[in-house]
């Protein structure tokens, strides 16, 4: 019998054959990027020879990989070294018991900040500190916050350097003094989605990289430290045979230990060449070829808050768990009250060395209990514990540990404080309506909600009351589209209490969340939570008295595991806990009060962007992504070689690349014909696509009456010819013989399916918006009505965007027989909702409408030009649909949904999509054209408003003494574990997937391009 003959080619050539062959066999991590990589940078590359490749062996070309890495004249490579940590014995008399944890693998600091000068990145370091400001075209100057290296931090810490003193066998030294800021993260990751496999990264950034470079996943400026290593398993046997109180104090000799262990990786980092750079610098070449004397600094160290618990040597959820502050466990739901503020700085932690070496005298010589009365007596008051802090131990008491605990916004906020509120608002529609209905309206409300940009906000596809699998995204997303989503599902006075609250509480968390401050932003965000707090209380208030909520079916579900787990199975009550408990919101949480802080840490280190776990969480990719590539044995010591076989990729790819822009540079500027550029130009307003594939027949739809769309076409173009200012197309001037000199050339138009939209943000990033008819059709034009009362924006939908080829028979018109191109939208106009007040003071969303199709304005054309960028429009689930606004025959203006027969009645304008849109509302965006307050309108209306929403420009105070220093441009492109932080508020077991998904996005963060 003959074999069955082979299949046929299904590809274009043989070479493509057993590309694709190759490329679906085999292991399926090769994604289609990577094989279009392959072939255009590899085996299209002119240098590839495919005879040099006889032979060719992985294993040992990573031998020579790891052996040229050793040989780094830095010294920086990854070591392997054993940590010692003491074990009391519990009986007095009896000294401590050594016990070596095996696996630490790090790399040398000082070693690390020597490669970093001689890095692709060095170029980019800002080694000199400055303050910035920006000059409103009011000509107020206001001081702007932005980078850590614009901060008076790094002012101040530079200043002081300059007084160190020099090491003694250089007493003369005369190099310039430089600051090393150090920016640390660190987090435990599961590194598979079974198993136990996980590892604990210390990640280290220098902060004079501009964070548009360094938060960037793939440029670089990451460094893999250390990664920590756990107790073994044969720690507890050792332990119980030496400790003689092991069976009554197991719990707290572990935390014990597991202090010690993470201060004992901490103290083997802070070595004595690292010390000693500390006091009196190290010398090191800069990228420039100078010798600089650099100082290395700890600014920031990024943590959530069990490792906050940890570097902080305080107690979890002792009666003072704040590690930044000493604010009681009782007093954690007044943040925003000025008491609150004023105990904060009057109650700074600080680390109590004599009592902690007293403590711990007591528990190694005495043999008293770790957790017993004595400890207590001396460390109880401030939460302390008795374990010797590296960072106070090894860079002096001095050493300032709670300010370099940042607030964390992905864990405290987004994962946190809007999670728990979400959450409780759940069980007020529960509460509101037992059957459920409120809930079921709530998710089909938000499954409803249109997306917006790429990645802003993503399609909600399951039941948002269920919070299944969210990462912290999904919970920001959530929170951006909440108000039309909740509106109407509970009865007045509560409704309005809960649209207050949910402004709020998005307003806070986008002034939180802005990458580049001003002086009046960070006054505003300080007023806000003042105002946010009052808010909560007053809503954890009403809502317990005038609702019985209970816990939800999902955490009736978690609280009984955990109930199981910590009784044990034979020992579990189940008819103690089978029934719903009461459950009000908690506000006494360290989410809750860490709140209060992030005014501070802004005007400490710039915007929380700079220091967010994010940039943590989007580093363990890289982890993971290797941990795949390992044989699953010793992954941490496979994981560390190829973290620097990548380090080494990375710069070897970006040197060549380099090369090539330089070449490509210098070849258009031998051939540069004087052509306009497309994309990429820093003055495009837009780009629409040449393609002429769908043309249409203009003569065909020319009618003498005025309802067609090509009549305000005609007056359009003619408008734009005379160079008239946009009104909306309202041209009653214009006369039959000039709408006929407008001539297209060939009688056609030509559709196309996408208008990109270029603009500025308001921190001065370079974006793009997609427009298109079928996807996202929402724009947004500056309004040429100024009048008192009138809104700052108009607001149209997009049905067609068109090109055509023109000219004019009209001597009107400066140069009008030369043809050119002319682009417009064809779009359905938006009007304002009479009678509707909105605003930042009125804590009300912009609400619109389309304009009845009988209007003669309904329809009309825009230069794209005009456009500012997309927006964001949900609709007014509350207010319904009608069937009135638009005939179901006219179906092109429903490209959007072509299937529906009405229309909604109101739209909201989501000015919370994304941080640019705030400001653009707010005013005083630096990036944008013009960044006056757009609140012309709203003051007219609500002049007789006093509340502390009252944001006028002209009564900020700023420094008017300080040095304006010019801040030279960068080169920017394109943008674990669940734990319970509170005291106890957490019951909610699935919060393990939701922060190790937390930043499972794209690198760009939920705000657009390059998000802001």
């Amino acid at each position: 019998m003959q074999p069955p003959p082979p299949p046929a080619p299904v590809h274009q050539n043989k070479s493509a054959e057993m590309l694709m062959n190759w490329k679906d066999s085999g292991a399926a991590t090769k994604s289609d990027a990577e094989v279009n990589r392959l072939v255009r940078d590899v085996l299209l590359d002119p240098d590839f020879e495919l005879e040099d490749l006889q032979g060719f062996n992985v294993a040992r070309e990573n031998k020579r990989s790891d052996a040229a890495e050793k040989k780094s004249p830095f010294l920086d490579s990854f070591q392997t070294a054993s940590i010692d940590i003491d074990i009391p014995s519990g009986t007095k008399g009896v000294p401590p018991a050594t016990f070596t944890v095996p696996g630490l693998l790090y790399r040398k600091l000082t070693a690390v900040i020597k490669a970093a000068f001689s890095s692709t990145l060095a170029p980019h370091f800002h080694l000199t500190p400055f303050k910035l400001f920006h000059v409103s075209s009011s000509g107020k100057k206001e001081r702007v916050l932005s980078e850590v290296f614009n901060t008076d931090v790094y002012i101040e810490e530079h200043d002081r350097i300059q007084r160190a003193p020099l090491p003694p066998d250089e007493p003369d030294c005369r190099r310039e003094k430089v600051v090393f800021g150090l920016m640390i993260w660190s987090d435990s990751t599961h590194l598979a989605n079974f198993g136990t496999a996980k590892l604990w990264p210390i990640y280290s950034f220098f902060s004079g990289i501009s964070k548009y470079i360094r938060n960037r996943p793939n440029s670089g400026a990451c460094q893999h430290i250390a990664y920590i290593p756990s107790l073994p398993d044969s720690f507890q046997d050792f332990a119980a045979s030496f400790c003689s109180k092991w069976g009554t104090q197991k719990k707290d000799l572990l935390a014990h230990c597991r202090r010690e262990l993470i201060h004992g990786v901490w103290k083997f980092l802070l070595d004595d060449d690292f010390v000693h750079a500390h006091k009196y610098g190290m010398v090191v070449r800069c990228a420039d070829g100078i010798e600089r004397r650099v100082y290395p600094r700890f600014f920031t160290y990024s943590a959530d808050y069990p490792e906050k618990v940890l570097l902080a040597t305080i107690r979890d959820k002792g009666l003072c768990p704040c590690p930044r502050c000493l604010v009681l466990k009782t007093k954690l739901d007044q943040t925003g009250t000025k008491r609150d503020s004023n105990f904060r700085l009057q109650n700074a932690r600080t680390y109590l060395f004599t009592h902690v070496q007293t403590a711990r005298d007591a528990i190694y010589r005495l043999a008293v209990a770790v957790a017993g009365a004595v400890v207590n007596r001396l460390l109880k008051a401030t939460s302390s514990v008795p374990t010797l802090n590296a960072f106070a131990d090894k860079l002096g008491v001095d050493f300032n540990i709670s300010r370099m605990l940042v607030v964390d916004l992905l864990h405290e906020f987004e994962l946190g404080v809007w999670k728990a509120l979400f959450t409780h608002l759940i069980r007020v529609l529960f509460a509101a309506a037992s059957n459920g209905s409120l809930v079921a309206e709530l998710d089909l409300r938000f499954r409803s909600m249109p997306t917006f940009g790429s990645s802003t906000i993503r399609r909600f596809a399951t039941n948002a009351s269920e919070m299944k699998k969210l990462a912290a995204r999904d919970f920001e997303d959530l929170l951006q589209c909440s108000i039309p989503a909740f509106e109407g599902l509970l009865p007045e006075p509560y409704n309005a209490v809960v649209l207050t609250l949910l402004y709020r509480t998005a307003e806070w968390h986008a002034f939180a969340k802005l990458r580049l401050h001003t002086e009046s932003t960070v006054q505003h965000l300080e007023r806000l939570t003042t105002e946010l707090g009052k808010l909560m209380r007053e809503f954890r208030d009403t809502t317990q008295s005038a609702f019985a909520t209970f816990e939800l079916p999902k955490e009736t579900g978690a609280r009984q595991r955990r109930q199981t787990l910590s009784k044990g199975k034979e020992k579990a009550a189940p008819g103690n806990s089978s029934g719903k408990k009461p459950k009000n919101l908690n506000l006494s949480t360290y989410k809750w009060h860490a709140l209060g802080d992030y005014v501070q840490a802004i005007r400490l280190f710039g915007g929380t962007d700079g220091f967010s776990t994010q940039v943590g969480e989007q580093a363990h990719r890289t982890i993971k992504r290797l941990y795949g590539t390992t044989n699953k044995r010793n992954a941490e010591h496979q994981i560390a070689k190829r973290v620097r076989r990548l380090e080494y990729a990375n710069s070897a790819l970006d040197a060549k690349q380099r090369l090539q822009n330089r070449t490509a540079k210098l070849q258009r500027k031998a051939t540069e014909q004087g052509e306009t550029s497309t994309e990429g130009d820093s003055d495009l307003r837009y780009h629409i696509s040449a393609s002429k594939n769908t043309p249409q027949d203009i003569f065909s739809t020319i009618r003498n009456n005025k309802g067609d769309p090509a009549y305000h076409l005609q007056d359009h173009l003619l408008g734009r010819l005379t160079k008239r200012e946009f009104d909306g197309d309202m041209h009653e001037d214009f006369t039959d013989a000039d709408r006929n000199s407008i001539r297209f050339i060939g009688g056609k138009i030509y559709s196309v399916q996408t208008c990109r939209i270029y603009y500025t943000s308001y921190d001065l990033q370079r974006q793009c918006d997609a427009v298109s008819p079928c996807a996202h059709p929402d724009i947004m034009l500056r309004s040429p009505v100024t009048e008192a009362g009138a809104e700052p924006y108009w607001y149209a939908r997009v049905i067609g965007i068109y090109h055509a080829n023109v000219w004019a028979e009209n001597p009107a018109i400066i140069g009008g027989r030369t043809a050119r191109r002319m682009d417009f939208l064809w779009v359905r106009w938006f009007g304002d909702e009479p009678g509707y007040r909105s605003g930042f003071r009125k804590a009300r969303l912009p609400k619109i409408g389309f304009v009845e199709s009988t209007d003669e304005f309904a329809f009309s054309f825009v230069d794209p030009a005009n456009v500012i960028r997309g927006c964001h429009l949900i609709p007014a689930f509350n207010a319904g649909r009608s069937t009135e606004l638009l005939p179901q025959s006219c179906s092109i203006a429903r490209r959007l949904n072509p299937g529906d027969v009405d229309d909604w009645l109101n739209f909201y304008v989501n000015i919370f999509a994304d941080r640019d849109m705030v400001m653009r509302y707010y005013g005083g965006g630096i990036g944008h054209l013009d960044n006056t307050p757009p609140r012309q309108g709203e003051a007219a209306r609500d002049g007789q408003a006093q509340d502390v929403f009252m944001h006028d420009l002209e009564e900020l105070e700023v420094d008017e003494n300080d040095d304006n220093d010019d801040n030279d441009d960068d080169e920017v492109g394109a943008d674990s574990e669940g734990y319970d932080y509170g005291e106890n508020e957490n019951e909610n077991e699935d919060e393990d997937e939701d922060e190790r998904s937390a930043c499972s996005s794209d690198e760009e963060d939920s705000s657009g391009y390059a998000s802001p």
